[in-house]
């Protein structure tokens, strides 16, 4: 099994820094989804600011803050990484049924290498997507998601799209979403952007909203065709 993004940047710090977190959750009565609470604990805060540059904005705190909080989440729930197999990713892009609900209150689903593009921002070229942290959230039936975008063993970094939403309880094989995933040009979900993507087999996720609408529909197909 590859390295996920958790085995690349806290391996190490978990081990130490994390039952420091739990210990702390444990004493204030903190529940760990919710971030906004998660982030003014005292192990956190110390955990960040030896993480984030100190000449890093806002927006990269808040970076930091999401990765770190799927992170504990992850290590916390038990680490679980499902393999998506080929068969698993073809079956999502063309099936049209969705679910927020989990196998384990984290996890992060792994993709088959170089086969999912997408762009971060709008003004960075495509990367390909590794893989999602998903979770719950404070709000029942919500689902967290960390993309990763351009994990690769020469870069000390990648990218992260962070977004939170749900696929509609009462109706699990609707196109319903809270995110909008609709292609300005009318294009379909998940069509490859990448020039010569369709003779290559690749998809593309071109918004927030087909990130998540890839995890929802992934999250039906973890009992039977992907891997834990």
């Amino acid at each position: 099994m590859r390295a996920t993004p958790f085995d690349l940047v806290f391996a190490e710090l978990a081990a130490e820094q994390f039952p420091l977190i739990a210990e702390a959750l444990r004493q204030n009565d903190v529940d760990p989804m919710q971030r906004d609470r998660f982030v003014l604990l005292e192990p956190v805060g110390r955990l960040l600011r030896s993480i984030v540059p100190d000449a890093a904005g806002a927006d990269a705190l808040e970076a930091h803050v999401l990765l770190l909080h799927h992170a504990y989440l992850h290590w916390a729930g038990g680490s679980w990484v499902y393999q998506v197999s080929e068969r698993a990713l073809r079956s999502a892009i063309t099936n049209k049924r969705i679910a927020s609900d989990l196998r384990r209150s984290s996890l992060y689903l792994q993709l088959p290498e170089l086969r999912v593009w997408g762009s971060p921002n709008a003004d960075a070229p495509a990367e390909p997507l590794d893989g999602m942290f998903v979770s719950g959230t404070a709000v029942p039936g919500e689902i967290a998601v960390l993309g990763i975008f351009g994990l690769r063993p020469d870069r000390p970094g990648f990218s992260a799209v962070g977004l939170q939403g749900h696929a509609d309880a009462d109706d699990a094989s609707g196109g319903e979403i809270e995110v909008a995933a609709a292609r300005e040009d009318g294009t379909a979900a998940f069509g490859p952007m990448l020039t010569g993507g369709t003779a290559a087999g690749l998809y593309s996720v071109a918004n927030p909203g087909e990130l998540l609408l890839l995890t929802s529909r992934l999250l039906t197909l973890l009992d039977s065709a992907a891997s834990p």
